[in-house]
C-alpha cells in the first residue's frame, strides 16, 4: 500500500509537467464564467425569469452545457494528455524497467486522473455559486443574495455526474496507454461522442458509455423513466470491466518484456 502511495504522489508531481492542472481549472470555470457574462449582458431578458427558484435555475444552465458537451471534451483532453506523458518523452520503456509493479503504475495513473477528475468538479461546485452571488452583488435585481443555495441539490447532482463518467474514463484511458500517440485516443473519444448524439433516440443508450452523462441529466423523450439509474450502473460496471481488461492486455505486451 505504501509503495502504491508513493507511486501515486510520484505520478501526481508529474502532472506539474503538462498542461493537465490548466485544463483542469479552465474546464471548471469556463461554463460559469459564460453564464455570469450571459446574465449580466441581458438583465432584461434573464431577470425576470430567475425571479423564482434562482438558484436552480442558474445550477441547472450550468449543468446543462457541462453534462451534454463539455464534460465529457474535458475528460478525453485530459486522459489523453495524461496517459501520453511516457510517450510523449519517449521514456515509457523506462518506466516499466523501474522496480514497481505493473498494477502501480497502471492503477496509480489512474488515479491521480480522477483526482484531477474530482478536483474539477469541486471546483466547478465551487464557482456556480461563487459566480452566482457575484451576478447577485454586481446586479441586485437578481436575487442570488435573499435565496440559500441548494447545498444538498448541488452535492447529489455532483455525485451522480461523477458517477455517469467512470465508464469513458476507463475506455479512454485503456485506449490511451495502449496507442503511442496522442491524437487517435483523442479522435476515438470524439468520433464515438458525436456518434452518441446521432443515435440518441435508441432504446438500448443506456448502454452506450458516451451517452451516460447526457441521460442522467437530461430526461430524454421516447425512453423509461429508469434509464439514468441504468446509464449510472452501466457506466459503474463498464469502468470495472474494461480497467481489468485493461490492466490485462497490458501485463501481456510482449514489448513491456
Amino acid at each position: 500500500m505504501m509503495s502504491f502511495l508513493s507511486n501515486t504522489k510520484a505520478e501526481l508531481l508529474k502532472t506539474r509537467r503538462t498542461n493537465a492542472r490548466w485544463l483542469t481549472l479552465i474546464g471548471a470555470a469556463f461554463i460559469p464564467a459564460v453564464n455570469v457574462i450571459k446574465l449580466l449582458g441581458r438583465p432584461d431578458v434573464f431577470v425576470s425569469k430567475m425571479k423564482d427558484n434562482t438558484w436552480t435555475l442558474f445550477i441547472n444552465d450550468n449543468w446543462a452545457i457541462a453534462a451534454g458537451f463539455l464534460l465529457p471534451v474535458y475528460i478525453i483532453l485530459l486522459i489523453s494528455l495524461m496517459a501520453q506523458l511516457e510517450y510523449g518523452n519517449n521514456t515509457w520503456k523506462q518506466v516499466y524497467t523501474t522496480p514497481r509493479s505493473f498494477a502501480d503504475i497502471f492503477f496509480s495513473k489512474f488515479l491521480v486522473i480522477h483526482l484531477l477528475i474530482f478536483s474539477c468538479f469541486i471546483l466547478f461546485t465551487v464557482l456556480v455559486v461563487a459566480s452566482g452571488y457575484a451576478v447577485g452583488v454586481i446586479n441586485p435585481d437578481y436575487p442570488f443574495l435573499s435565496n440559500p443555495v441548494p447545498w444538498s441539490n448541488l452535492v447529489h447532482m455532483g455525485a451522480k455526474m461523477y458517477q455517469s463518467i467512470l465508464a469513458i474514463t476507463a475506455i479512454q484511458y485503456w485506449l490511451s496507454v495502449r496507442i503511442k500517440n496522442f491524437i487517435t485516443p483523442l479522435g476515438i473519444g470524439l468520433a464515438l461522442l458525436i456518434g452518441g448524439f446521432m443515435i440518441r433516440q435508441w432504446e438500448y443508450i443506456a448502454y452506450y458509455p458516451y451517452m451516460q452523462p447526457l441521460l442522467v441529466y437530461f430526461e430524454n423523450p421516447g425512453l423509461d423513466s429508469e434509464t439514468a439509474d441504468k446509464a449510472i450502473l452501466n457506466s459503474m460496471l463498464y469502468c470495472a470491466g474494461v480497467l481489468a481488461l485493461g490492466f490485462y492486455d497490458l501485463t501481456r505486451r510482449k514489448e513491456l518484456g
